[in-house]
């Protein structure tokens, strides 16, 4: 079943193809911390209110968690050309569970998570 999830409030769409998984867009330069949307996200996918989920802080550091993801890391890389053993800055990506959840998040903001 297709989808489409609105955050009520913002104009942000939380897309998905199916009823196990939300993928989410965070905007680096918007007013919501990358912690705000992943947690929406996941209430979103579990159908419950936010403040039901447990804080994200018990599982990962919200504050590295944007440090990793720090402007440089999120621009786009330059050429095509990838040399061994390094990664194109637009690849990167961190993942870990949540609330019984597998989160994915990536360079460019986007958010996805999955039913674990």
């Amino acid at each position: 079943m297709d989808e489409t999830r609105v955050l009520q409030g913002n104009d942000v769409g939380w897309n998905t193809g199916t009823t196990e998984e939300v993928v989410a867009r965070h905007d680096w330069d918007g007013r919501d911390t990358l912690a705000v949307t992943i947690v929406t996200a996941a209430a979103q996918l579990k159908d419950v209110d936010a403040v039901e989920l447990p804080p994200l802080s018990d599982i990962i550091n919200p504050d590295a968690l944007d440090r990793v993801f720090a402007q440089p890391v999120r621009a786009p890389a330059t050429s095509g050309a990838v040399e061994r053993g390094t990664m194109s800055p637009a690849r990167a990506h961190v993942r870990f569970r949540y609330a019984a959840c597998d989160v994915t998040v990536w360079a460019d903001g986007t958010v996805i998570v999955k039913s674990a």
